[in-house]
């Protein structure tokens, strides 16, 4: 019985006292170093993930973006928008070039009277209305404006292009 109580207390504290004790009822445990190879298969490229292109504008914010929702086949015109709408800078704010007195902000240049400002179709603005977004200024987050963007190329979408916000 004592002998047995020991080699179960020696099982349990995985320390071999007695190798020729446990020989008939404990698995032989190598020691030293085991060498092991790792095969690396290349993983296939689906539409929705497109490795980032070195010729990228604004490579800094792709992964940001895909966080976001944003698809393989919808991020080489996403990132022209980005650079071309702010230079990648997530707090770019336009307050001089709209007509009607307007702003456009963040990465993608959201336009504050169209899309998070009171209208007659939402009362506290469309992202409010999604969700998205509290205030306008929410919109100087970069994954923030980056789903709002989302947004607005969806809602685009289901009517013609959704890219349309952009001029695209």
């Amino acid at each position: 019985m004592a002998r047995r109580i020991r080699l179960i207390a020696v099982a349990l504290a995985v320390t071999v006292s007695a190798p020729q004790a446990l020989a008939a009822t404990a698995p032989v445990v190598p020691t030293g170093t085991v060498e092991t190879t790792l095969i690396s298969r290349p993983r296939p490229v689906s539409a929705a993930y497109k490795p980032i292109p070195k010729d990228a504008l604004c490579p800094q914010w792709w992964a940001l973006a895909r966080r976001a929702g944003w698809k393989g086949n919808q991020m080489e015109t996403l990132d022209y928008i980005m650079h071309r709408e702010s230079r990648c800078k997530p707090k770019a704010h336009n307050t001089t070039l709209n007509k009607d007195g307007s702003t456009d902000m963040g990465l993608t240049q959201i336009n504050d009277r169209s899309w998070c400002r009171p209208s007659r179709y939402y009362k506290n603005g469309y992202l409010q209305s999604l969700g998205i977004i509290e205030y306008c200024e929410d919109l100087f987050d970069p994954l923030t404006n980056l789903r709002a963007a989302k947004a607005l190329y969806d809602y685009s979408q289901e009517n013609g292009s959704g890219f349309r916000p952009w001029g695209i």
